[in-house]
């Protein structure tokens, strides 16, 4: 369990997802072939819905 709120965890993940694309070591994999299902733009994706989704909450 974590004492951090939600919109806090979704910006830290989103930084995280971010730092994963931008590694060497990443970018070497990708441009070896590497493919997925879901791709980190995807998981980007899903954390910007959410952090929308989160603020949309706030404000009612």
């Amino acid at each position: 369990m974590t004492d951090k709120n939600l919109a806090d965890l979704v910006v830290e993940t989103s930084k995280q997802i971010s730092e994963i694309y931008n590694h060497p070591d990443y970018q070497k994999i990708e441009t070896e072939g590497y493919e997925a299902d879901a791709t980190l733009g995807d998981a980007y994706q899903a954390m910007v819905d959410l952090n929308a989704q989160i603020a949309k909450k706030e404000q009612e």
